[in-house]
């Protein structure tokens, strides 16, 4: 077990943090989406930071309930979900849906990372209701972490990525309905940019038991889309306000 990595002097309200944590689910299947349809090199140094920001986070958010209540304590700030924030506030006019079905819907690639992001709250509550799951991403979490220290504490380290798509496919992937990613056949054909794209998905995984444990719910979110907005927008400020 490690200690949260960061503190922040500057406290959220409850749904500002709940909020905070869905946005980074939205960071992880907007990155998911870029890598899967434009290829690992393509989402440049900006999309390898916002990356780098979620693995940090999904490998001290624990399957027991956090002791931590702020979501910036994951986060060196909020600059390091942006790309979420950005992402959700886009999505939210669209209709959510609650049930997504097995195979991903005929829908203009940029509603992909919306379908994706409710694909993996649907997934968090089967991964999290199964000790073995659980145990695993414990098991990968530990794994993981002793690893960075021979790696130079570099997240972006291929072994590192492939642990983290492995926790995934040992995870939400033995789950069906699976999420079926779009984009480059060819590109799926090397291991890397497969790892990359799973280990999106894993990160994505966590920051929804985060924003589970924090008492989020998807018909809550359904029916308060107004409210969340507001506090999309609220973080989008304070975001300029704290630099």
């Amino acid at each position: 077990m490690v200690d949260t990595p960061f503190q922040q002097p500057q406290s959220l309200n409850v749904r500002q943090n709940r909020a905070l944590a869905l946005a980074g689910v939205f960071q992880a299947t907007q990155l998911t989406h870029m890598t899967a349809m434009t290829g690992q090199q393509s989402i440049g140094e900006t999309g390898n930071f916002y990356f780098e920001q979620l693995i940090k986070a999904s490998l001290n958010i624990r399957p027991a309930l956090n002791t931590s209540t702020q979501t910036l304590d994951f986060f060196n700030q909020l600059g390091d979900i942006a790309l979420g924030l950005k992402t959700l506030e886009s999505s939210i006019n669209q209709p959510f849906s609650t049930t997504p079905k097995s195979k991903i819907p005929k829908l203009p690639s940029a509603k992909l990372p919306m379908s994706y992001a409710m694909a993996l709250l649907q997934l968090e509550k089967k991964v999290y209701s199964n000790p073995e799951y659980v145990a695993v991403i414990e098991k990968s979490q530990q794994k993981i972490l002793k690893q960075l220290s021979f790696f130079d504490n570099n997240y972006m380290h291929p072994s590192i990525i492939a642990n983290l798509a492995q926790a995934y496919v040992d995870t939400a992937g033995q789950i069906n309905p699976r999420i079926l990613v779009r984009g480059n056949a060819e590109s799926f054909k090397d291991p890397n940019h497969t790892n990359r794209i799973r280990a999106s998905l894993f990160t994505g995984l966590q920051l929804a038991h985060l924003w589970r444990q924090l008492g989020g719910s998807s018909w809550n979110m359904i029916f308060s889309k107004r409210k969340l907005l507001q506090d999309i927008q609220t973080l989008a400020r304070l975001q300029y306000q704290m630099v």
